[in-house]
């Protein structure tokens, strides 16, 4: 009996004992099960804040794109952009009694450069004649943005001529400059592209006829203010100083020492019917300063060589986030005004792309014959010549 007793109690306690393992490996169990919860608490608390603080940051990295969205869209409409802007120059748009009676379709005259005026973000040429219509209209479909009509020729038909010719050019989506008035703001035209902002001035020498722009250092300095001041960049068109001539006056030398001292950065010359030199100067800043005395005539029907050579001047002006500007990039296109004799009766002129004309000739694909052909090539010669560039 004591040895089956001993048994027994011997069984109870390690019952007893398995119990008390079980009671600790259990609470052991529940402890880490609670720590486990609460570090899952604590790591999804603190994911809870990061997340919080996640999307406070973000809403402030969006306020603030927002704000710097708002900021350039301001920068936008005062002209600071960091863009390059592409403006194309021609000469004098002379239409003469030749060239309205044998061409059928103006168009026609510009159909082989087209695509360089076209191209630029803006063009801009001097208005020679009080014709419109056809003509104008040819010129606006080629491209040209902005004419002056601050020239000798614009008054053929007196001053109301003068002024029927702007409200005509005008109503065709023409901008104009040139025209005379007391207040800068409307002798000084700005044209927005990219959202830079380009003004325009245009004078000519005195024809003793009011209605223009007569050249002053007086009045080109009030518009030069106005348009520093409104605007990234300032080109001048001047009409001046001898007819077929392509020698660069003293006059034209100090004329353009006065404009590029007080803010202009391009000015280019028609009037002498021919072209004459390009030069890049520094004014006293030293800012870059492009001058292009004379780009000739870009329609005539004038019969002679230096009037028939003509070019298409491209420029690029870089324009940066704080509306500084910088002289890029300038190179041209020759063209020569081709006269295609009596024996034509429609369509007798056109302007040829000089290089690409030549190419086709020596390739059996050109309408002109030899006698054109050598003058074509004789005109870059010229150019270049001319240009001193």
């Amino acid at each position: 009996m004591g040895r089956r007793t001993r048994a027994r109690r011997k069984k109870i306690t390690e019952v007893t004992i398995s119990n008390k393992k079980f009671m600790a490996i259990t609470i052991t169990l529940f402890i880490v099960i609670a720590l486990f919860l609460l570090i899952l608490i604590k790591i999804n608390k603190d994911n809870i804040e990061k997340v919080a603080e996640d999307k406070k940051t973000a809403s402030q990295h969006i306020e603030e794109i927002y704000k710097a969205n708002e900021k350039n869209l301001q920068d936008l409409k005062n002209y600071k952009t960091g863009q390059i802007i592409r403006i194309s120059a021609v000469g004098d748009l002379l239409c003469g009694d030749n060239l309205q009676k044998y061409s059928e379709d103006f168009s026609y005259i510009f159909e082989d450069v087209s695509e360089y005026i076209n191209g630029a973000d803006i063009a801009l040429a001097t208005y020679e004649t009080t014709k419109t219509g056809e003509f104008s209209n040819a010129i606006k479909n080629v491209g040209i943005d902005c004419v002056s009509i601050a020239n000798n020729r614009i008054f053929d038909d007196g001053l109301k001529g003068l002024t029927n010719t702007k409200k005509q050019l005008e109503k065709i989506g023409l901008k104009t400059v040139g025209f005379s008035d007391s207040k800068p703001e409307n002798r000084v035209s700005i044209i927005e592209k990219k959202g830079v902002k380009i003004a325009i001035l245009a004078y000519c020498y005195n024809t003793e006829k009011k209605g223009v722009n007569v050249f002053s250092e007086e009045l080109a300095k009030e518009d030069l203010e106005y348009a520093s001041k409104n605007a990234a960049a300032v080109v001048v068109l001047m009409h001046w100083e001898n007819i077929n001539s392509t020698e660069v006056t003293n006059l034209q030398k100090q004329q353009t020492s006065f404009l590029i001292e007080n803010g202009a950065d391009v000015i280019i010359g028609t009037h002498p019917s021919t072209i004459q030199r390009m030069e890049v100067v520094e004014n006293s800043k030293g800012e870059k300063c492009l001058i292009a005395y004379s780009l000739g005539d870009f329609t005539t029907e004038v019969d002679n060589e230096n009037a028939k050579l003509n070019l298409i001047l491209n420029i690029q002006i870089y324009v940066d986030e704080n509306g500084k500007n910088t002289l890029y990039n300038v190179d041209y296109t020759p063209v020569y005004m081709l006269n295609k004799g009596t024996k034509i009766e429609n369509n007798r002129y056109k302007i040829l792309d000089t290089k690409n004309e030549i190419e086709k000739y020596e390739n059996n694909n050109s309408e002109i014959d030899k006698s054109c052909y050598d003058r074509l090539l004789k005109s870059l010669d010229r150019l270049k010549s001319i240009l001193n560039v």
